[in-house]
This record gives structure tokens, C-alpha cells and sequence, in this order.
């Protein structure tokens, strides 16, 4: 139906007042490789990224839907700011904030340039003992950064929620590899 062309704010916001689930989709995966970064820099797991971007994309959801609503700054600013207040408080409950980064809203951490060369080259070197279809697939979302739907069609899985389910595995094998051989200061210098 829409393709591949960009939606603005403006056509999100109407599409989400219409109860258009491909919004809410494409909100979630716009918004996932900031909030993914932010969530794992601040002490977070992948499951609590997905937890609490879709609990961001809910909350946008119900106030979008209010007659009163007005954007009044970019969406994914707004969703960010969303996600940022449920991952502190989740942090305050759990008592998980020692080593908290604060995060520079003009910052957007969607590649690796930020890893030192050494602990990626670890990484790499694991990841080619996963098998072929992990490497592929964590090859393909983490350094391609593509969508579960191109990697579902590109390693002929039968949906992109099937991906999603090996990309978790893998990538629960491969920290499982490296926790036996390493230890968190071994990466931080």
C-alpha cells in the first residue's frame, strides 16, 4: 500500500488517528536502532529494548489518539523521550543505574565505530564459529542493519518473526561463547 517512500510526521500521526498497524510499525522500526543503542549503553539487555519500545510506541499510540494532541517537536523525538522516562524508571526499579550514560539527543549510535578494533575483531572471530546461517543472519542485522523482512526473504525463513526468534538465539550463542572466554573488563580499558 504505501511502499517504500517516506512518511513524514504528519502522515504518521494521521495514519496512527486512523488505526493504521503499518504506522505503528514503521515508528517502532525507525525509532528501534536509537532506542536499541541507548537501552544497551544504559546498562539494558535486547529484551528490554524491545519491552520498552513497544511500550513508547503504545504510549505515542494513546496520545495521539486524544483529540487535544499536538506534535510539537519530531516524532521520534518524542517516542525517544517516551522510552527514555520508561527505561529510568524501569532502571530506578531494579536498581540497575550505577553506570549510566547520558545520552546526546544529536547522537544517533546505529554502526560500530564506536567499538575498538581489537574487541570487534573478538567478535568477528566468534561469530565465524556460529555456523553459517548465524553469521549471515547477525551479519545482516548488526553491520548491514537490516530489517527482520529483508533478512526473513534473504535467508528464505518464513516470516520476519521467525528471524527475529534466530537472531535471538544466535546472538544468545555468540554471548554465550564470549562470557566463557572473557570477562567485561577484558573490553573495558
Amino acid at each position: 500500500m504505501w511502499g517504500r517512500r517516506e512518511w513524514t510526521d504528519e502522515t504518521l500521526v494521521a495514519e496512527i488517528r486512523k488505526g493504521n498497524k503499518e504506522a505503528l510499525t514503521r515508528l517502532y522500526e525507525g525509532n528501534f536502532p536509537a532506542i536499541k543503542s541507548y537501552i544497551l549503553k544504559n546498562n539494558g539487555t535486547y529484551d528490554d529494548v524491545e519491552d520498552i519500545l513497544q511500550d513508547a510506541v503504545v504510549a505515542v499510540w494513546q496520545k495521539v489518539a486524544r483529540p487535544d494532541f499536538e506534535l510539537t517537536a519530531k516524532l521520534s523525538t518524542f517516542l525517544f523521550a517516551i522510552a527514555k522516562n520508561l527505561w529510568l524508571k524501569s532502571l530506578k526499579k531494579s536498581n540497575r543505574t550505577e553506570a549510566m550514560e547520558e545520552h546526546h539527543e544529536n547522537q544517533v549510535f546505529t554502526s560500530v565505530s564506536h567499538i575498538q578494533k581489537s574487541d570487534l575483531q573478538i567478535v568477528v572471530q566468534y561469530m565465524d564459529k556460529l555456523g553459517d546461517t548465524c553469521k549471515k543472519l547477525l551479519h545482516l542485522f548488526y553491520f548491514e542493519e537490516q530489517d527482520m523482512k529483508e533478512i526473513a526473504v534473504q535467508l528464505n525463513f518464513a516470516n520476519s518473526d521467525t528471524a527475529k526468534a534466530k537472531k535471538y538465539q544466535c546472538f544468545k550463542k555468540l554471548e554465550q561463547m564470549v562470557k566463557e572466554h572473557f570477562v567485561k573488563s577484558d573490553f573495558i580499558g
